[in-house]
């Protein structure tokens, strides 16, 4: 390729990206008015790509790479942000309110969508445990506006409900990691012989994700304070959050080579900065850069998706959002439904019912090894839409607005 042709090149995927940035700010403008969720646009628009892509106008800007690539660079900073949110010592005092209801509510999620797809959908054995996966995370965003919106988030319950939401997406991000290990050897069925190899890789998946966990406590313990502090001693905020971002995309590529992605890498990195209260302050810095970059991660799903297979499968998509919201909504509301009064606990368990960012990671996870497929994509996609379109609805009725007087 010769220096003209790659600086055409540029110049074509720079207007791609730009158009992307425009539309995707929009999109967003107009959906927070609406009280729905960013990502549905994101998603919409991806899907429109796909449409155009069909008739080849993106190759004139070769979209599919340009796509792909910035996709990349938004798992890594919307797993940085999630690690952000989570602070270790808001987990361990959320362990003691919150354990019976995640452990409840990703047991019966779990089931009910792994016993679906494997005995009415009749899938394979790895898309079925993908999408089981991916149904244990909850998109909490898609709740969080509306009880907002009705002043309950600072409430107890409000509170209860983020915990739960926070547990439920950090073990989602565990149970991809210790899965994707594990997909070499499920590829060969399950088997009495594969019991003692399964058990042994599931072990040294658990000690590297200690050794990863144990490497990150001590640099957030001895080195993260310091060299935060020296950070911003010497430079402004935004510029604060870029040399933290490098330093998270460098615990990112460490874990890599120890095996794991690096979207897992990149939650440990942003775990490592959440104890610190600058950090925090570094959190809000970071809105501007996760704007840019998480949205190409959706627009990517929704580039991924292949609407003509969900006409053959919308039964599928149906038996599915009935096990995701049956299993979720059964799982939170049983645990609560001596400490709550009935219908506290159904709005409680209705507003865990939304799967978002998680869920398509994992799918997204699934389909690029090519053990998800397109089909099964498709499915647990269009459930996800279905979750983020009909809880806010279900909300506003059961969470009228507070009037004052």
């Amino acid at each position: 390729m010769t220096a003209f042709e790659m600086e055409d090149l540029a110049a074509r995927g720079a207007l791609l990206v730009g158009i992307l940035i425009v539309l995707s700010r929009l999109t967003k403008a107009a959906l927070e008015r609406l009280n729905l969720p960013d990502l549905l646009g994101y998603l919409f628009i991806g899907m429109a790509l796909r449409l155009v892509e069909g008739t080849g106008l993106l190759r004139f800007v070769d979209g599919p790479q340009v796509l792909s690539f910035l996709a990349q660079l938004g798992i890594v900073a919307l797993l940085f942000r999630i690690g952000l949110e989570c602070t270790p010592k808001n987990l361990l005092r959320r362990l003691s309110g919150a354990t019976r209801i995640w452990i409840a509510n990703i047991t019966l999620s779990l089931g009910a969508v792994l016993g679906v797809a494997l005995f009415l959908l009749d899938w394979a054995l790895l898309p079925s445990l993908f999408a089981a996966v991916a149904l244990t995370a909850t998109g909490i965003g898609v709740s969080v506006r509306i009880w907002r919106h009705t002043d309950r988030l600072g409430s107890a319950k409000g509170a209860l409900m983020l915990d739960v939401a926070e547990l439920d997406d950090l073990s989602g991000v565990v149970l991809l990691a210790l899965l994707t290990a594990l997909v070499p050897q499920l590829q060969a069925g399950l088997s009495a012989d594969l019991v003692g190899p399964m058990a042994l890789t599931l072990g040294l998946v658990l000690g590297k994700m200690a050794l990863l966990a144990l490497g990150g406590l001590l640099f957030a313990q001895y080195l993260e304070h310091p060299l935060t502090h020296w950070l911003h001693d010497i430079q402004p905020r935004p510029d604060l959050m870029i040399s933290v971002l490098g330093i998270g995309l460098v615990g990112a590529g460490l874990a890599a080579l120890l095996g794991f992605s690096a979207a897992i890498g990149a939650f440990f990195a942003g775990l490592i900065f959440s104890r610190d209260p600058l950090s925090v302050k570094i959190d809000a810095s970071f809105d501007s850069l996760s704007d840019l970059f998480i949205p190409f991660f959706f627009l990517h799903v929704g580039f991924a998706l292949d609407l003509s297979l969900l006409f053959g499968n919308l039964g599928a998509v149906l038996l599915l959002f009935a096990a995701a919201v049956v299993g979720k909504g059964l799982g939170s509301f049983m645990p609560v439904m001596n400490r709550l009064r009935p219908s506290s606990a159904l709005t409680f368990a209705v507003a865990l019912v939304p799967r978002s960012e998680i869920t398509l990671l994992v799918m997204q996870r699934g389909l690029d090894l090519g053990v998800v497929s397109p089909d099964a994509f498709a499915v647990v996609v269009a459930v996800v839409i279905l979750t983020m379109g009909t809880v806010p609805l279900a909300l506003r009725l059961l969470l009228p607005p507070v009037t004052t007087t």
